[in-house]
């Protein structure tokens, strides 16, 4: 009986020994499926990211550019309205300059709200662009700041853009009916 229990209690022993060790191998396949889903999920949002700016709200032409509204998102913290769209060189040659003067937004009330926080350019260079290449486009926001009212619709927002030439005017590139996500 005594040899029985023996045994018995040394095959357990061993079970339990044999359990410990896979324990740890079990501990590291979680670990490296936990970061191989934190990487997925990181990979996720940003295709996400890309198709919200991919997706078009508005959009206009003017000379041989267009002008795409992807997202128009306001903070009623702050009250700020930021605007991102992408352009589009749509010439067979490569655009030298392309300069946005300023924006104005007209709301539900017709209110106007102006701004020459237009940036077209990552590299801190606010209203102009150099060499646009052609049929690639490129990312680009526009910042109004302390809004009052909270409206849902843009009415009319006018980009005010210089033509090929750069000696006359800015002409507003207009976009019409523009929703609002306000967070």
């Amino acid at each position: 009986m005594k040899m029985k229990i023996t045994l018995l209690m040394l095959a357990l022993a061993q079970s339990y020994c044999a359990q410990l060790s896979d324990c740890g191998e079990a501990i590291e396949k979680i670990d490296n499926h936990q970061l191989e889903i934190k990487e997925l999920s990181r990979q996720v949002n940003y295709y996400k990211n890309l198709l919200n700016l991919s997706k078009a709200v508005r959009s206009s032409a003017f000379e041989d550019v267009q002008y795409t509204i992807n997202q128009v998102t306001g903070s009623k913290k702050d009250g700020t309205i930021l605007v991102r769209f992408t352009y589009r060189n749509l010439n067979d040659q490569p655009r030298k300059i392309l300069q946005c003067e300023k924006a104005v937004i007209v709301d539900t009330q017709g209110n106007q709200h102006q701004t020459n926080q237009v940036y077209l350019s990552p590299n801190g260079g606010k209203i102009l662009a150099n060499d646009v290449l052609t049929k690639i486009p490129y990312q680009g926001a526009m910042v109004f700041k302390k809004s009052t009212a909270y409206f849902p619709v843009i009415k009319a927002l006018l980009v005010y853009a210089y033509p090929l030439d750069n000696l006359t005017s800015p002409k507003p590139v207009v976009f019409e009916n523009i929703p609002v996500i306000w967070e």
